[in-house]
């Protein structure tokens, strides 16, 4: 079982270390997405995807190890309450993991929360701007009406995330 456990710690460092690439990546993407550089987020895009994979890769195989330890485990916390029965010297080293990765799973979801936002507002400018740019192009004679009076338009404004904050 020790054998085992310090398996599953060494697997852990590595999922960990997968984790923090991600949160890494999100950072480029969000600045990406802020300075305006979409050539770059396809390849940021291309790098969470790879990310993802390999952490889906490292989840089958902390499975495995969680399995050898007893079959059907599948939490970590399950792994901490064996060991606690064991006496395990490794108790903290797992409850220690076990807080990073609540900390990362938080940290994740923020930044795909924020990175989403963004994208979005990008989205909605580009269609203002877009919009914009059909109406300049329409037919001007369209504008008045059969007395040849200017017929009232909706207000066409470009909104900032500055502005809506």
């Amino acid at each position: 079982m020790k054998n085992t456990i310090t398996k599953i710690l060494n697997h852990l460092e590595l999922e960990l270390a997968c984790y923090q690439e991600i949160c890494r990546i999100y950072d480029e993407q969000k600045e990406a997405l802020v300075k305006n550089k979409y050539e770059e987020l396809e390849g940021i895009d291309k790098q969470i995807t790879a990310a993802y994979n390999r952490v889906m890769a490292l989840n089958e195989k902390r499975q495995g190890l969680f399995n050898q330890l007893k079959p059907g485990i599948t939490k970590l916390s399950d792994v901490i309450e064996i060991a606690r029965s064991e006496e395990s010297p490794n108790i903290e080293k797992l409850e220690n993991y076990m807080e990073t990765f609540k900390k990362f799973a938080k940290d994740i979801e923020r930044k795909q929360y924020v990175n989403f936002g963004l994208l979005k507002t990008g989205l909605s400018i580009s269609d203002k701007r877009l919009n914009l740019i059909i109406e300049a192009f329409a037919p001007q004679g369209s504008i008045y009406n059969e007395k040849g009076q200017s017929k009232d338009h909706k207000d066409i404004a470009v909104s900032t995330i500055i502005e809506e904050a």
